[in-house]
């Protein structure tokens, strides 16, 4: 069995590390995402304007955002291997039996999002606009701020005992909660200024690479 503390400090030490990195080779891209996090927190109550944190060119195959993908689909797994089986708690470690059946699941959610994204980005790509492009790539940012402040509550949890299970329950409604409040602002703010077509396409994003991917992977594994 590999004790709990074990696998938060490879997690603390390689995150620690690839910031550095960052913060050395990717400065641009790591304010824009620090400013992004303070814009989203400090207009929290304030609709979106479609000209806010505006980017000239995306490019989702850049390590730098496929360091956030890797990272955020290893919270979720994380999560989950919290909320069953007791998964990883406090004063409990994981068998290498329970490492492989999580490794298992995590590959094949990576496998599905990597699917969806090449549906999204090779198919449809030809007939999205470039807003509602933007509207993507600002929930794919949205997914890294939370997944990196999911990551950091669960390392607190963790490292200190007086945190109970109760509280990585409530932390963690408490920020999906957050999560969607989110989104549901970006949507809200940018579909009403969508054309007919676009409108279209953005509802058949939500329906068949949104929510199916996710009712199948969930349908499929439990």
């Amino acid at each position: 069995m590999i004790p709990t503390q074990e696998i938060i400090s490879i997690y603390i030490l390689t995150y620690i590390v690839v910031f550095y990195f960052f913060s050395v080779f990717q400065r641009v891209k790591l304010l824009y995402l620090f400013r992004s996090a303070r814009y989203h927190f400090t207009k929290i109550f304030y609709p979106y304007n479609s000209d806010d944190l505006s980017i000239s060119k995306i490019n989702y195959l850049h390590y730098f955002y496929i360091f956030f993908y890797i990272l955020i689909n290893g919270v979720i797994i994380t999560y989950i291997v919290a909320f069953t089986d007791s998964g990883i708690s406090e004063t409990e470690g994981l068998t290498l039996i329970q490492i492989k059946d999580y490794f298992t699941i995590n590959l094949i959610v990576y496998i599905v999002i990597f699917i969806r994204f090449l549906i999204i980005n090779y198919v449809l790509g030809m007939f999205l606009s470039s807003k509602l492009k933007f509207i993507f790539f600002k929930n794919f940012i949205l997914n890294i701020i939370i997944g990196n402040l999911m990551l950091i509550n669960f390392i607190v949890y963790n490292l200190n005992s007086f945190y109970d299970y109760n509280y990585l329950i409530i932390s963690t409604i408490s920020l999906l909660g957050l999560h969607f409040f989110f989104q549901a602002k970006v949507y809200l703010s940018y579909v009403s200024k969508l054309e007919i077509k676009s409108i279209m396409y953005f509802i058949l994003y939500l329906c068949a690479f949104k929510l199916a991917p996710w009712l199948w992977l969930y349908s499929s594994l439990f």
